[in-house]
């Protein structure tokens, strides 16, 4: 009996120890089985080289060439102005007197003259700084103003009869108009150079489809834009569907022409409102460092947004409200600066922003 009883024992005991075994064993068959997660792929826009101030697709970014910018007369005695159609980007900015000047960008296609070119102003140092190149302009309002354009370490190339001109024989007069509206760039040429300068950082972000660019998708109609900058000067704009610009023109309605006749136009109108302030005694656009409201036109469409200036030195980002990119389409980009309503500088008042949309006039006060 007592045999029996411990062989009993012995054998629950192996019994338990056999099924504690299996137990184990199937634990861990089950912790040795992987969970499968689907991961949902996410599809990443090919990076495609563009041109850094037109944004139309290239074979390779290495082949684009150094800017020229300069500095053009934008008065009735300085129109028609020479070469400004061919330019990728241009900036029209306030000065004294209540009148605009551009500063013309080209790369792409760089015109035999350019001209009428004028002086320099402290707004130029923070346009120019960002795209490398060559600027050209006549003279400054004072040696600070100078001292604030070469803060920006370009090449400079400027017509001073008081302190030598370098690169002076690209300068010459012309015999369009009387002078101070006279003076102008042999631009071809004198980029020519320069031609081992890098080529300009990219301004803006694109889309290869006008279809969609930020305008586009989520903008209202902008048949025609008027932008005021001070005294009634305005920058007016009508979009033309035949050629898909926006074309500019005159107070009086007349078409705003290149001295060759071609009408200036863009394929983008990018509307910054910076504030104006005195400095030097040069009411100036207070560009880098900030962040205002901006407005950008594209394909017949305006959507607004912001620019933002924070980074010096680097290119305007252009966003909507959340921080995301501002997209424009490829092609010529003219940026009109009018002054905010924080401006204080000496007879510069806050601009406006009207356009006609689906019939009705829209106001923007800024």
């Amino acid at each position: 009996m007592q045999r029996h009883f411990r062989f009993g024992m012995a054998a629950l005991a192996i019994s338990a120890l056999t099924v504690a075994g299996c137990a184990v064993q199937e634990e861990q068959v089950q912790d040795d089985v992987l969970e499968v997660v689907e991961v949902e792929e996410v599809a990443v826009e090919p990076q495609v080289p563009r041109h850094p101030l037109t944004g139309f697709e290239i074979e390779s970014e290495s082949s684009v060439g150094p800017s020229i910018a300069v500095k053009i007369d934008n008065t009735s005695s300085g129109r028609p102005q020479v070469g400004i159609a061919a330019a990728d980007l241009v900036f029209e900015e306030l000065v004294e007197g209540g009148v605009t000047r551009y500063l013309a960008v080209f790369n792409t296609a760089v015109p035999d003259e350019v001209g009428p070119v004028r002086s320099g102003r402290p707004q130029d140092a923070d346009l120019v700084r960002a795209l490398g190149g060559v600027f050209v302009f006549s003279g400054v309002g004072n040696s600070n103003v100078r001292e604030i354009i070469r803060g920006t370490g370009l090449q400079l190339v400027e017509h001073d009869t008081s302190g030598g001109t370098p690169d002076g024989e690209f300068f010459f007069r012309s015999t369009r108009k009387p002078a101070p509206w006279n003076l102008h760039i042999e631009a071809a040429d004198l980029i020519a150079s320069y031609a081992a300068l890098p080529a300009p950082t990219t301004q803006f972000d694109y889309k290869s489809d006008v279809a969609e660019s930020s305008a586009v998708v989520s903008g209202v109609s902008a048949q025609s834009i008027r932008v005021g900058f001070s005294k009634g000067v305005e920058s007016v704009w009508e979009w033309d569907e035949a050629s898909g610009t926006y074309l500019k023109f005159l107070s009086n309605g007349n078409p705003d022409n290149d001295a060759d006749g071609t009408q200036i136009s863009a394929t983008n109108l990018a509307i910054f409102t910076p504030n104006y302030f005195d400095v030097e005694g040069l009411p100036s656009a207070q560009i880098a460092g900030t962040v205002e409201s901006a407005f950008v036109a594209t394909g017949g469409k305006i959507v607004s947004g912001l620019f933002d200036a924070s980074a010096v030195g680097d290119p305007i980002k252009v966003t909507d409200g959340d921080g995301n990119p501002l997209y424009l389409a490829p092609g010529k980009t003219f940026v009109l600066l009018p002054p905010g309503a924080g401006s204080t500088a000496g007879g510069v008042t806050p601009g406006f922003i009207t356009y006609v949309s689906d019939g009705e006039t829209v106001r923007r006060d800024i």
